[in-house]
């Protein structure tokens, strides 16, 4: 069986907020793997990674208040890149899952959506009922 590791990357904004992207091994297949590709924006580490594994601690409820959506056209740019990046460095027959789970995770669908439209490869599949872009790298 082939193992998988998780990838992250870290950006310090001009203003100070950090920005977070990471990649997980979500589902695997026979084939191969479906990556989860999120993103956070936030003040400090400490609450970056708190509100990633929210569905580990009952007290990340309060962070729906404080984590910081700012997410400019700068950062989108950046956070797109890197997934660019990774889609590069995918084996084929891999996709990756990009999910909108922001604190308004509509607006951020709608932002995304538009961004995809117009800037994308026709290979991302939007799924409107789940809030996400797949992408599957072809075996051919």
């Amino acid at each position: 069986m082939i193992t998988r590791k998780k990838k992250t990357k870290t950006v310090v904004l001009p203003d100070g907020l950090l920005l977070k992207m990471r990649l997980l091994p979500w589902i695997r297949t026979e084939k191969g793997c479906v990556w989860l590709a999120s993103l956070a924006i936030g003040r400090s580490k400490r609450q970056i990674n708190d509100w990633m594994d929210r569905r580990k601690k009952k007290s990340v409820a309060k962070l729906d208040r404080s984590l910081n959506g700012t997410f400019g056209p700068k950062t989108q740019a950046i956070a797109i890149r890197q997934i660019r990046q990774w889609v590069d460095e995918l084996p084929k027959g891999e996709s990756i899952a990009l999910r909108c789970e922001s604190t308004v995770p509509d607006k951020q669908f709608r932002v995304w959506k538009k961004w995809f439209a117009k800037h994308e490869d026709i290979m991302w599949e939007i799924s409107e009922e789940h809030k996400s872009f797949f992408f599957y790298k072809s075996i051919l």
